[in-house]
């Protein structure tokens, strides 16, 4: 296993999830360097971004084998953090593309609604977003049984506003829209939301809108900039699992009918499997040797792909604590084995006495063979004795 405190270790500017720098350079387009200099700041105003309090590297298998890149603590899975949201987004972005391939969008529309009345205060943030979206819920349902009206894509944004210190709460989706319901469809979100953007050009790029769309709800490289009482409101967010993205119609359709109802049965039951399989397998005594092994990833260095190996360092407390449990439990075990082997039948359990007496075979049988020995030396030792007593004993008589 390859050390933690290896001495080639150095650090790169693009690296998968939860990378860290000490000091981090914000200027750069990078998701990864951004979500790091804000998980920075979170942790400065007492708030905890980190799924794990242990180091995490890379060790390279192409390009420069054996070559080894810290990633720091990983960040919890949320969106929030620019580094996950790749994780999160890409797949959407894929999906709707092939479904916009297939389909055409055709009758599709590109708009945006805002928050009725006034913006919401940092405090109020939770609340003025489950606001907004049950205002979005009501309407579009509204629409649904009016209008020929489709939603396929939504995604909600919150955007800090720091001339007046208060959120903007917007949303934009992509919606199908008859041209004989457009204007009726048009006038009616008019007078319901106080902000819209309608216009009645056509999607040209389907990718193109859904990254916008999902990349826009939480854009780090601003967030940096933010107070700390926004950054804590918009934090509390991601903690109340609030759906900042949704899919609906023919699109959500389509994604549900890319995978068979056998098969996401046969994957729950292998993720089942295994989660048994470890749970009967488990070695009770917690035995570390060395960083843990996560996985076989796929990252870009340099701009390159290459595969590498994901590692969890071991801090020292941890493998010093476990070397005194294991020495412990070995001295209890071995101290329980000797007192046991000193009672008597009636003293042990008869379900543990086959156990016992098993265990203390080894102990008897040697020395039983210790005892026959010396009994064949007192023998001999006899038998030389009698029969030179009985010389002397034959010339007397």
């Amino acid at each position: 296993m390859i050390a933690a405190g290896a001495e080639n270790r150095h650090q790169f500017s693009l690296l998968p999830e939860g990378f860290m720098l000490s000091s981090v350079v914000v200027d750069q387009p990078n998701p990864y360097r951004q979500a790091a200099a804000l998980a920075q700041r979170l942790e400065a105003i007492g708030i905890n971004p980190y799924q794990s309090d242990k180091q995490r590297y890379l060790v390279a298998l192409q390009d420069s084998p054996g070559e080894i890149i810290e990633l720091g603590r990983p960040l919890r899975g949320t969106r929030f953090f620019a580094s996950h949201a790749v994780r999160k987004n890409r797949p959407v972005v894929e999906d709707f593309e092939d479904f916009a391939a297939q389909d055409g969008l055709q009758d599709c529309l590109y708009w945006g609604v805002g928050l009725t009345g006034a913006k919401a205060e940092a405090g109020d943030l939770s609340d003025a977003l489950k606001r907004f979206n049950d205002r979005i819920n009501i309407e579009f349902s509204e629409l649904r049984k009016r209008f020929a009206f489709e939603l396929l894509l939504l995604a909600v944004h919150p955007r800090f506003d720091p001339v007046s210190g208060l959120f903007d709460l917007h949303a934009h989706f992509v919606a199908r829209v008859l041209p004989e319901d457009r204007e009726a469809v048009r006038r009616r979100l008019m007078t319901k939301f106080s902000k819209v953007d309608l216009p009645d050009s056509p999607i040209r790029r389907a990718a193109a809108v859904a990254t916008y769309m999902l990349w826009g709800i939480f854009r780090n490289r601003v967030m940096i900039t933010w107070p700390d009482h926004a950054l804590q409101a918009v934090w509390g967010l991601t903690q109340s699992r609030f759906r900042f993205v949704r899919s609906g119609g023919a699109f959500a359709k389509w994604k549900a009918s890319r995978r068979s109802p056998e098969e996401k049965a046969a994957r729950a039951s292998d993720k089942a499997r295994r989660v048994r399989n470890r749970k009967e397998t488990a070695y009770p005594l917690q035995v570390i040797t060395g960083d843990r092994l996560l996985s076989k990833v796929m990252v870009k260095i340099r701009g390159v792909s290459i595969a590498a190996l994901l590692f969890e360092a071991t801090k020292k407390q941890d493998v010093e604590a476990a070397r005194i449990s294991h020495s412990a439990a070995e001295s209890m075990y071995s101290s329980a084995t000797v007192s046991v082997t000193q009672e008597s039948r009636d003293q042990v359990g008869g379900s543990s006495y086959s156990k016992v007496r098993r265990a203390a075979a080894p102990f008897w049988n040697g020395l039983r063979t210790q005892l026959s020995r010396f009994g064949n030396v007192i023998r001999s030792w006899g038998t030389k004795i009698g029969s030179f007593a009985r010389a002397p004993l034959r010339r007397l008589l």
